[in-house]
């Protein structure tokens, strides 16, 4: 059993890395492994029993828990990898060594590895916390704001791109880089405009300019090249619109201020639309004209105010016109082609009640001869025997 002991010993000093500045044993190894592993299952244990309850308390996001949990996760993880490396070896004055190394200078500051990992550590959560803020913000302050909901969009959008300013500005200084130092970089930027970020930057700025002057809001009803959607999303880049077929378009911002967009809701919601209908000559006019009006006044989506007009349009080739003009109230729920659908279901009830002829085109032929025209009924059967 010594022999056994002793050999067991032997193996755990054997030295796996024999240098100067390193010395690790494989005992040493072994042991910070083990570390390691225990480490991550004491990892899951206090995230699930310490950090997630805490969370789901204070947050109602469900989207910010879950950062949270898997960013905490990550910081302990690396804690952990530092404790399991000191273990096998690895003197923690190494750890400094690497810490304080320079990378680079910038107008006389260091920018060492240290701060560099410090601030993209500090990066992510910053950008999170901003979109975090910007919607308790919307939830919290312009909610309690008489505004509607897309002007509540746009100064969400707004607020959380000042924000994601200050958290870039805060780590750039955290890393040790200047805000001086870009005056020296915007020769380089100018350049990189000029050749090829041109959109990217146009995008950008319309963003902006649809932010604040808003000829586009979120929920607004647009029509662009034939296609009639409501805007969903106005990003920094991009514009997102769900068309009625449920089918996403996603514009760029500078399109939209290049060509020309209707709006229907821009300034109200409300829509005039515009129905004709032809009727045989000789149906009575007036009687069309009070079933006409029955029809718009007994639909429920047709607007009360402004009143529905009945004109009698046109004396036709073949019909007496009739147009009939109706405002809807436009939203993402209701259809004003299914509204023009149900009112001409409804007039071509009321006019068949009615025994009134919806008129078709009709032609009178005239026949210029120099004889009679002989006109003779033939048989069937005839037909058949000169076949």
């Amino acid at each position: 059993m010594k022999e056994v002991f002793e050999i067991l010993a032997q193996i755990f000093k054997y030295p796996v890395i024999n240098s100067a500045t390193l010395q690790i044993e494989f005992g040493q190894l072994i042991l910070g492994a083990l570390v390691f592993l225990v480490g991550l299952k004491l990892i899951r244990i206090i995230i699930n029993k310490l950090f997630t309850p805490y969370f789901y308390k204070g947050i109602k996001d469900d989207e910010t828990r879950n950062w949270l949990n898997g960013f905490t996760s990550f910081l302990l993880i690396i804690i952990l990898s530092i404790i399991s490396l000191t273990i096998v070896g690895f003197p923690f004055s190494i750890f400094g060594q690497v810490w304080n190394l320079t990378l680079f200078t910038v107008k006389d500051n260091s920018v060492n590895i240290g701060n560099l990992i410090l601030g993209l550590i500090l990066l992510y959560p910053g950008i999170r916390i901003s979109r975090y803020f910007s919607g308790e913000f919307q939830s919290l302050v312009l909610k309690r704001l008489r505004l509607d909901s897309g002007t509540k969009k746009s100064m969400e959008a707004l607020f959380r791109y000042v924000l994601i300013v200050i958290v870039v500005l805060f780590v750039l200084t955290i890393v040790g880089i200047p805000l001086t130092a870009f005056t020296l970089l915007g020769g380089a930027f100018a350049i990189g405009i000029g050749l090829g970020s041109q959109n990217l930057v146009n995008n950008f700025l319309s963003g902006i300019v649809l932010m604040t002057e808003r000829p586009l809001k979120i929920g607004d009803i647009v029509e662009l090249e034939d296609r009639r959607g409501i805007v969903e999303h106005i990003g920094g880049r991009s514009t997102r619109i769900k068309t009625f077929e449920n089918v996403r378009m996603v514009i760029p911002n500078s399109k939209l201020l290049e060509n020309t967009v209707i709006n229907w809701s821009l300034i109200d919601s409300d829509l005039r639309r515009e129905i004709s209908v032809g009727v045989a000559y000789g149906s009575p006019a007036k009687t069309v004209g009070d079933l006409l009006k029955q029809v718009v006044s007994e639909h429920p989506d047709i607007k009360r105010s402004p009143e529905p007009v009945i004109l009698f349009d046109n004396f036709g080739d073949d019909a007496l016109i009739f147009r009939i003009l109706f405002w809807v109230k436009l939203s993402d729920t209701l259809n004003p082609f299914l509204i023009e659908s149900d009112v001409r279901y409804r007039i071509y009830e009321l006019l068949n009640a009615e025994n009134i002829t919806i008129a078709f085109p009709q032609r009178d032929i005239h026949l210029d001869t120099t004889s009679p025209l002989e006109v003779s009924v033939v048989k069937p059967a005839d037909l058949e025997t000169k076949d």
